[in-house]
């Protein structure tokens, strides 16, 4: 299990590393001049060329991307527009002269608000979508199985904006029966901080749940006609409990595998899910920076959105090798 760690620490570094290196190589090939923009439509030559130098523009590519790797490992100083030194700490993911503040504090504000959302959505999804596929599989036939297929196919179908804007206008505006959507933290009470989520974490969820639903239920479907599964229930163990212990367990490895690739789709629905909703997250923060050409922070909230899927992806690969032992051999 230690070697397979490894290889899988490793893994996890070089995809970071290669995905680092293509934004990068994409930040550097926009037509956009970071100069001029941090600079501003006042600025003459001289002192676009001057923004220019201080930004570190001027050096080679390769010369650029290991000053950025660098700021990542051990932080940096960034000049200001009027070339006033600037502290940025690892990991230093560049710096906004648009919001005047380095990209990690200016995603620090706001990602609370992401992974609140992520997070309840994600729950919404293993408790829906699992829950959902488990119950068709044991129901396998009835009407029960084909009310949930309709029910995954309407999820695979419909979009985010549209569930969206339709659900908050009957639930909130319309009936009443929700809340606005808005985001109070945590620590000004569990109940309003829940309240004000609860519609895009259902948008959201619902979303993304049918996917879970169909392999939950291919898996278990095939899981139950194992031999040990029906060697369990020829010993006399009922059929929830046979189906929960062992069927269960043998369906879980590719769900998780899964999950960890759903994170990735998770963030991306996350941030159409706050532009809908008006949350200030890390997803309208990303708009708000390719609206405004503020190139640095595009890269920062790729390189974060790409951060998150590779640990995710990788915990899964973990959890998958400690249910099925035969994975740690490949």
């Amino acid at each position: 299990m230690t070697g397979y760690l490894l290889r899988r620490v490793l893994q996890a570094a070089a995809v970071l590393l290669a995905i680092t290196a293509a934004a990068f190589g994409l930040f550097y090939a926009a037509p956009s001049d970071p100069a001029l923009i941090a600079c501003g439509p006042k600025c003459d030559l001289q002192q676009v060329e001057a923004v220019r130098a201080g930004m570190g523009l001027d050096q080679p590519i390769l010369t650029q991307f290991l000053d950025y790797l660098r700021g990542l490992v051990a932080g940096r100083t960034i000049l200001d527009v009027d070339g006033t030194p600037i502290d940025c700490p690892a990991p230093c993911l560049g710096y906004s002269y648009t919001l005047h503040q380095p990209v990690l504090d200016a995603i620090g504000d706001r990602l609370p608000v992401t992974l609140s959302l992520a997070g309840g959505a994600l729950t919404v999804i293993v408790v829906l979508g699992a829950g959902a596929g488990f119950t068709a599989a044991l129901r396998h036939g009835t009407v029960t199985d084909r009310l949930l297929s309709t029910f995954t196919l309407v999820g695979a179908s419909v979009q985010i904006y549209f569930l969206g804007y339709v659900l908050q206008y009957f639930l909130v505006y319309s009936t009443g029966l929700l809340p606005p959507p808005e985001y109070s933290p945590p620590g000004d009470g569990p109940g309003a901080w829940a309240a004000g989520l609860l519609l895009p974490w259902l948008v959201l969820g619902f979303v993304n749940a049918a996917v879970f639903t169909r392999l939950t239920r291919s898996q278990m479907l095939e899981t139950m006609h194992e031999g040990y599964v029906r060697t369990a229930r020829g010993k006399g163990l009922g059929t929830l409990r046979t189906h929960l212990k062992y069927a269960a367990r043998g369906a879980a490895a590719p769900v998780v595998q899964l999950l960890g690739l759903e994170i990735g789709a998770l963030f991306g629905g996350a941030f159409i899910t706050e532009t809908v909703f008006g949350l200030g997250g890390v997803g309208t923060l990303a708009v708000d920076a390719v609206t405004g050409n503020d190139l640095p922070t595009v890269l920062g909230t790729v390189l974060l959105a790409a951060f998150f899927v590779v640990v995710f992806v990788a915990l899964a690969d973990l959890v998958v090798a400690w249910l099925d032992p035969r994975v740690r051999l490949t």
